[in-house]
């Protein structure tokens, strides 16, 4: 079980993502941010695949390998896009457990209709019982943050939808890569994943005029970024990693890589002001319980 350990990777780089958006302000326009981030990105992929000897390989793909990256890099814009929106009007205590919860609810729901006999037990009742139940466990800490006042203050609720079309194209994009990409290199995938969300960022941009938007920016706003790109580029190459192996239950590598949600909000009702302790560790319970019956799941 290899692909655990780059499981576990993607997870941690999740986590300094999470942490860094609860300190960082989204004061800037969610398609200039698309833009910086994907940019730097870009650059990353492209040394990380000069590192490893597949820069030859960035265009050697089959026809249907372009389809389906083309189609991956489509969503991962439609993922950031929606993502930037959604954190730019919710309240941020609500914002972070949402988009996991969704993420992980949306991609084990997916997982379950096109690749059951790889996520569960097929022969085994216990284990479709588990797996189910794990994801309605999901579904209700949707419910709890949407209609908790406490948690999410916000009177009105468009930035879940965004969220959660935000979840969905994320959920899709890695359901994709585990059925049609997996032999293609990660860091391949990366590249014109973010090449695709550069291209239309920067279109939107001048589309929207965003030249007074860029002005604003100070070198905190480009070190910001910077260390975001870093943390998504191993979130994701991790990630994309983990389900390349044959043997990868993808539901599981789902569970791992949101771990890093459970272990964040515990570190902030622990070290933090966070001011509805009691709601936000029922809502723990509400995630970890859903995560705990998915895992259970593959083991009987």
């Amino acid at each position: 079980m290899e692909y655990v350990w780059f499981a576990l990777l993607a997870s941690l780089c999740a986590a300094l993502n999470t942490i860094l958006n609860r300190v960082s302000s989204n004061k800037i326009s969610f398609i200039l941010s698309s833009a910086l981030k994907s940019g730097f990105m870009i650059i990353f992929c492209f040394l990380i695949s000069l590192v490893l000897g597949h820069v030859k390989d960035l265009y050697a793909l089959e026809p249907e390998q372009w389809l389906f990256v083309i189609l991956t890099g489509a969503l991962t814009t439609c993922n950031w896009l929606f993502y930037f929106l959604a954190i730019k009007h919710s309240h941020l205590e609500s914002f972070s457990p949402y988009i996991e919860s969704s993420t992980l609810f949306f991609s084990n729901t997916l997982f379950m209709i096109f690749m059951f006999s790889v996520v569960v037990n097929v022969n085994s009742g216990l284990s479709i019982f588990f797996y189910i139940l794990g994801l309605v466990l999901m579904f209700g800490s949707l419910i709890y943050i949407t209609f908790n006042k406490k948690i999410n203050p916000k009177t009105s609720k468009m930035w879940i939808a965004y969220a959660s079309i935000s979840a969905l194209a994320l959920a899709i994009t890695v359901l994709l890569v585990k059925l049609k990409l997996t032999m293609v290199d990660s860091d391949i995938i990366m590249f014109h994943q973010m090449s695709i969300v550069f291209v239309v960022s920067v279109i939107l941009c001048f589309i929207t005029k965003q030249k007074k938007e860029f002005k604003k920016l100070v070198w905190q706003d480009y070190a910001r970024f910077l260390l975001g790109a870093i943390f998504n580029t191993g979130l994701t190459i991790f990630r994309y990693r983990a389900l390349s192996y044959d043997n990868c239950n993808p539901a599981l590598v789902s569970v791992i890589i949101s771990l890093e949600f459970v272990a964040v909000s515990i570190a902030t009702i622990i070290f933090f002001k966070e001011k509805n302790k009691l709601q936000m560790s029922l809502l723990i319970a509400l995630v970890s319980a859903g995560m705990l019956f998915n895992f259970l799941s593959t083991l009987v």
